[in-house]
Formats: structure tokens, C-alpha cells, sequence
């Protein structure tokens, strides 16, 4: 995978992965922005951050929904692709990044149910339970 240089901006999440997510991306050709959703940091800063972005990506578990709400709503307003995260997991952020990567152009939100599933079978639908 190579992120062709783009900027990933990265919402919540846990901070002793950001490191790590930063180490993949950079790896990949990327960089990638941080912003912890409001709980340190200042929600006026998460607006500048989009001038920088070309992806956008955060845990739903892992961050406020005022958060949420304010980037969906900034990612409307900049045009900017994003992906919610079902989790904060690295292993899920590198599937999600993949996923925002596939999706085409920039401007298209990928759902995230196009990108994994969310949901494993019920209880009730495996044999024998």
C-alpha cells in the first residue's frame, strides 16, 4: 500500500497508539495528524487540521459524539473522505485505511459497512446454539 503522500488526520482513539499508527503511516508513504477529540486538546483545533487532511478516520469507541458529529460535519464541509472506525485497534485503523484507500476519489465517504463487516453471526444463527 502506498499513501502517495497524503495526510491521514486521525480522531480520538487511544494516545500510546497514535506512535504506532504514525510509524505505519509514515511507513507507507503517508503522515498522519492527530487530534484526541476534544479530551486534551482543543475542538477549534480539529477545524484546522482539515486544511492538511486527506482522509479522516476515528474509533467510534473511542471518541465523544459531539466529536464525531463535528467531523462528519467538517468532512462535508472541506469534501474530505472518512471512515468511523468500530474500534480503536490498529489492526482495524490499517483495515480502514485500506478500505478509505480503495473507495476512489477523494470526496467519496465510504460506509463502514462496505468496508468490514461490523457484526460477526448472532448467537441465535450459529449451529447449535
Amino acid at each position: 500500500m502506498d499513501l502517495d503522500q497524503r495526510t491521514i488526520l486521525f480522531v480520538g482513539g487511544l494516545k500510546q497508539q497514535v506512535p504506532h499508527m504514525r510509524r505505519y503511516v509514515e511507513e507507507h508513504n503517508g503522515s498522519l495528524s492527530h487530534h484526541d477529540g476534544g479530551m486534551e486538546d482543543n475542538m477549534s483545533r480539529l477545524a484546522k487540521l482539515f486544511g492538511r487532511a486527506d482522509l479522516v478516520l476515528f474509533p467510534v469507541d473511542c471518541v465523544s459524539h459531539a466529536a464525531q458529529t463535528e467531523v462528519k460535519k467538517l468532512c462535508r464541509r472541506w469534501d474530505k473522505p472518512y471512515l468511523p472506525m468500530p474500534s480503536a485497534s490498529i489492526s482495524v485503523f490499517k483495515q480502514a485505511l485500506s478500505a478509505l484507500l480503495a473507495a476512489g476519489p477523494a470526496g467519496t465517504v465510504q460506509p463502514i459497512e462496505a468496508a468490514w463487516p461490523t457484526k460477526g453471526p448472532s448467537r441465535d444463527s450459529r449451529p447449535g446454539l
